[in-house]
């Protein structure tokens, strides 16, 4: 039988021909006659009414792919070597640990030597060029497996430092999550998290001010209150000296902090020169009027060449402060502009914009890696999401990631999809960012989710206040201050009209719920986790788990 399909390689083939054939797939392990390893692949051809089972081989003639039957077919043996050792101990001091969720066509066992020979030092076939000390020392290990059913599960990897260009975050992603992602074979591959020993750790620098050096700027290093921060709204539109306004009178209703939003640079309505110095000059007027230091971050990103003349532009200003869509850079632009920053003194806001086109869905990564890159790199505060707001993520997952920004040791919860990890002491903590369809009613909320080492940021929550903008921070400012007294915003409320205002108008978020799955999951994480292991992480979601047993109660 042809094929009309000419392919890549043999993986890339038989998954082609098995979807166009309809066809379910069974792999048997065997050896044939000459002792090589291989794989008999057998399809099950459902007939009327009975079932045909038909062995076949691939060949590629002229390019084309022909299905022989009764011969034998290598594919996904990646030359017989091994990758699975399911005694190894990870050293935690040298080993690069990934963790990942992976289903296919193949058994579990063989899809995750995959990952690690394509991760590492492996290709589909044998080799007449390997060394064999070399693969033992620098191949990626298969350490531990917790099979869901035949075709997928988890997946452990370690990688030994040995095998990295260890200063070269780019070298090390393009291994741990470039080609594998590619393999045809698979049907999901998720990068769920990572752990980087302190040895490399050490070749970063981390965040320069981090979340010390923000406090101590705004000054709420003695208070330790959480600070206040807003997005001019409309995001784009507003013309420089309207955009000043709309900033002046959240920093005169309480805010801390505004920001340029994602998508704002140096549009022709809104010029990146004529607003920031508009807004330098309202921060000054609220410094005389008020006392206070408030900041601002432009946002400078764009090609690398710009993105300096921004700097230089911002410290022939006087000023100190920019932001970044981290993602969008990308990692080599992004760890040279950072470094220019640092040397210049800057403080640096992230943005994550674009990055749940990896973090959604079945293939692509968890934030947590995302995460902890970028406060290795050394990025001052970062977006991590809201858990209440207009933003996908369950609570408890978001608190994960604020851990991952504030706190040194982090301790293994897998049914959240946290491996652990120590930081090492030369990496200072940074600010966490909740941003994304906040208000006032929600400060409660997300204070019990992040504690108060984090910005609240809230656009239209303030900006869409009844009464305006000074208004709507002014509300914001009340329940963040309500906390600090001990009383919930609905109590604040009644000694703050701007609060009550903006509680009528969306609603209030009791952080008791918060507080209550909080420990209702850290007294069922055995069960959570035995059915996160059972479904496999396309089925299961904490925040279904915990609605349902809501339920019961």
């Amino acid at each position: 039988m042809d094929v009309d399909f000419v392919g890549t390689g043999c993986g890339v083939s038989l998954s082609k021909i098995i979807r166009k054939r309809k066809a379910v797939l069974r792999n048997d392990k065997k050896r044939d006659d000459t002792g090589q390893s291989g794989t008999i692949i057998t399809i099950l051809e459902n007939k009327e009414p009975q079932v045909k089972i038909v062995n076949f081989m691939i060949e590629r003639i002229n390019n084309r792919i022909t299905l022989t039957s009764q011969t034998r077919v290598i594919l996904m043996v990646y030359g017989g070597y091994k990758y699975l050792e399911l005694d190894y101990e990870p050293d935690l001091e040298n080993d690069i640990i990934a963790w990942h969720w992976v289903s296919g066509e193949m058994p579990i066992e063989k899809l995750s030597e995959a990952l690690a020979a394509e991760s590492s030092v492996g290709t589909w076939t044998e080799l007449k060029t390997v060394n064999m000390e070399v693969f033992e020392k620098l191949r990626a290990k298969v350490f531990r497996i917790e099979k869901v059913s035949e075709n997928s599960g988890f997946v452990w990897l370690a990688y030994p430092l040995d095998h990295f260009d260890v200063k070269n975050i780019l070298q090390i992603l393009a291994s741990i999550r470039g080609n594998i992602y590619g393999l045809a074979e698979l049907e999901a591959l998720k990068f769920l998290d990572v752990r980087f020993p302190r040895k490399l750790q050490k070749l970063f620098k981390g965040p320069r001010f981090g979340l010390e050096g923000v406090r101590n700027r705004v000054g709420t290093n003695v208070s330790r209150r959480p600070h206040i921060g807003t997005i001019v709204k409309p995001k784009v539109g507003l013309a420089p000296k309207e955009w000043a306004e709309v900033a002046y009178n959240a920093f005169i209703g309480g805010v801390d902090f505004v920001k340029d939003d994602e998508n704002l640079v140096d549009q022709e309505f809104c010029r990146w020169e004529d607003r920031v110095n508009a807004v330098l000059e309202v921060i000054d007027k609220v410094k005389d009027e008020t006392g206070r230091t408030v900041i601002y971050s432009p946002n400078i990103t764009d090609r690398y060449s710009r993105m300096l003349e921004r700097m230089d532009s911002l410290e022939e200003m006087g000023w100190d402060i920019a932001m970044l869509d981290v993602y969008m850079i990308g990692y080599s632009a992004l760890l040279d502009i950072v470094e220019e920053l640092h040397n210049g003194g800057f403080i640096i806001h992230a943005h994550r914009a674009g990055h749940t086109a990896e973090t959604r869905g079945v293939f692509g990564c968890e934030y947590n890696v995302f995460a902890k890159i970028w406060r290795l790199i050394g990025v001052d505060q970062l977006h991590t999401g809201t858990g209440v707001g207009k933003m996908e993520g369950s609570p408890l997952i978001i608190r994960g990631y604020g851990k991952i920004c504030t706190k040194k040791n982090i301790d293994e919860a897998l049914h959240l999809y946290n491996l652990g990890f120590n930081w090492d002491d030369t990496i200072n903590p940074l600010m966490p960012v909740a941003s994304g369809g906040l208000d006032a009613g929600k400060v409660d909320a997300l204070i019990e989710i992040y504690g108060k080492d984090l910005v609240i940021q809230a656009g239209g929550g303030i900006h869409g206040h009844p009464e305006g903008s000074v208004s709507g921070a002014k509300s914001m400012r009340c329940a963040v201050e309500g906390v600090m007294q001990g009383k919930s915003s609905p109590e604040k409320a009644k000694e703050c009209k701007e609060l009550k205002a903006a509680l009528d108008k969306w609603g209030y978020s009791d952080p008791q719920e918060i507080r209550k799955i909080s420990e209702m999951v850290e007294e069922n994480k055995d069960k959570y986790l035995k059915k996160l292991f059972t479904v496999g992480y396309e089925a299961f979601d904490i925040s279904e788990e915990l609605q349902d047993e809501s339920k019961k109660d």
